[in-house]
């Protein structure tokens, strides 16, 4: 069958001797743009064309299967004239499809492509070979988007099966953004996606290069429900490593909820913070960042004004720099960019060009965008900072108790650093410790209320939020 310049197709078959008997495909070859191949046996197609859509053929096979299936269900035997006539009719319809169908549905296929769509994704300059064997395809392709080796087993029924896959690349380019929200927000999502086992070299997300990528991530049913599980998630590149696990339910109406458990290992924060967009906000430091956390809404859309749970950091070795404002705003509050600015006089030189520290450890609390810290200390040969209070993320707002305490000399300096490595419950519990131990800290100790918005802030000095005995017990002694 040859169709203009375009199509060709070539399909041995036996004409069997039975009276009645079906056509049967012995091997087969559709090319397009291409001569048309023939393979020892099944069918393959080879194909060399702008624009391949794998699904809507898949599509096609199956209705006609389907099809077919149907028609060749024997009906009811009946003595009537009418029922045998029907009968013959049904087994002409069964044969027929057949017919097509053994045509459509490739053993073996080989493309080129500069769009191919598959499993809903159109990936642009494809090169592939794939096969298909009882329900499994294997391939191997190279493409803009994906390289590497590909295992899909088919699904019955309304789901996709299971996709495994080995990549040296996997990009997701920001384009496709839109595409991966429609595939999510879909009232079938977690029958429509496959469960996936994929593991990729180079992953790139929306233009955001995150290194070696391991997901495995299926679907099961919880209370009744549907539940989009992620059982393994790990993202390691030289600047950090983030293990994590967590779900999705898609309640239809409701915009659907994600939870996660995480893990980060920083080698290099600033430069992590740089493959998220953040460049020169923070320079070095190392350490990990742990805790749970929930939003409404998708997985990969973190949704500020939802978002809550907790979390924990201690890291070393590092230097706040000078954030622009638009760029990782929350971390101009922890930096403490707005006392020079109000406060020349007292530490400009210490948070100016940026607070260089030894040490930051804090547990915090977040509850529907709002981040509230007890226990913030950052530590640095100039100066130790208490920090207790919260900040709202979603209208960029704070209501900080801040204490400063400076590194007047060796003695001093051990006491503080003692005390700011150990976990205390609450930043009054820490001074309280603190003064009892060097009353002479709490003279050199500045403490201040910050409000108001993160572009704007309010600078105010406060007196000591500790207890009155304590502040009793270190005061010098009367003069007689």
């Amino acid at each position: 069958v040859a169709w203009g310049n375009t199509m060709f197709a070539k399909a041995p078959r036996p004409n069997a001797a039975e009276a009645g008997a079906s056509w049967r495909v012995l091997r087969g070859g559709i090319g397009v743009n291409v001569s048309a191949p023939e393979p020892e046996s099944g069918v393959t197609v080879n194909a060399n064309m702008h624009a391949l859509n794998v699904d809507a053929w898949r599509v096609l096979a199956q209705q006609v299967n389907r099809s077919s299936s149907a028609s060749g269900t024997n009906p009811t035997t009946s003595s009537t004239t009418s029922a045998a006539a029907s009968e013959d009719k049904a087994d002409s319809e069964a044969a027929a499809d057949m017919q097509v169908a053994q045509y459509l549905d490739p053993d073996v296929l080989a493309a080129r492509a500069d769009e191919l769509v598959v499993l809903g994704k159109k990936l642009d300059d494809v090169v592939v070979g794939a096969s298909h064997q009882k329900g499994v395809w294997q391939a191997n392709i190279n493409s803009h988007q994906v390289a590497g080796y590909l295992t899909w087993y088919e699904g019955k029924g309304r789901g996709l099966g299971k996709v495994t896959t080995r990549l040296s690349s996997l990009i997701i380019p920001e384009s496709a953004a839109q595409d991966v929200t429609e595939l999510l927000d879909g009232k079938e999502t977690t029958t429509r996606m496959p469960s996936l086992d994929i593991m990729a070299d180079n992953f790139e997300l929306f233009n955001k290069k995150l290194g070696h990528l391991e997901l495995i991530a299926n679907n099961t049913r919880v209370a009744g429900q549907r539940e989009w599980r992620i059982s393994k998630l790990l993202l390691d590149n030289p600047d950090a490593q983030l293990q994590a696990s967590g779900k999705w339910l898609n309640r239809e109406g409701e915009g659907g909820m994600t939870s996660l458990s995480y893990e980060l290992a920083m080698k290099d924060a600033g430069k992590m913070l740089e493959r998220f967009g953040f460049a020169h906000v923070l320079r070095g430091g190392e350490g990990q960042m742990k805790g749970d956390i929930s939003w409404k809404g998708m997985p990969f859309a973190l949704d500020i004004p939802s978002l809550s749970g907790h979390l924990k950091l201690d890291m070393t070795a590092g230097q706040f720099l000078k954030v622009e404002p638009g760029a990782a705003k929350l971390l101009s509050v922890l930096s403490l960019q707005s006392l020079p600015k109000l406060l020349k006089l007292d530490f400009h030189d210490v948070f100016s060009e940026g607070f260089a520290f030894d040490g930051i450890s804090a547990n915090a609390q977040i509850n529907k965008g709002v981040l509230e810290t007890k226990d913030l200390k950052m530590r640095s040969v100039q100066a130790t900072v208490a920090m207790e209070g919260s900040a709202d993320i979603a209208h960029e707002t704070q209501n900080l108790y801040v204490v400063v305490m400076p590194e007047f000399n060796v003695g001093t300096a051990s006491v503080v650093y003692a005390l700011a490595v150990n976990p205390v419950v609450g930043l009054g519990s820490y001074l309280a410790q603190l003064f009892l131990r060097d009353p002479l800290t709490k003279a050199l100790t500045f403490q201040y209320q910050i409000t108001g918005s993160w572009k704007e802030p309010n600078v105010a000095k406060v007196e000591a939020r500790i207890p009155k005995a304590v502040l009793d017990a270190t005061k010098p002694p009367e003069k007689p």
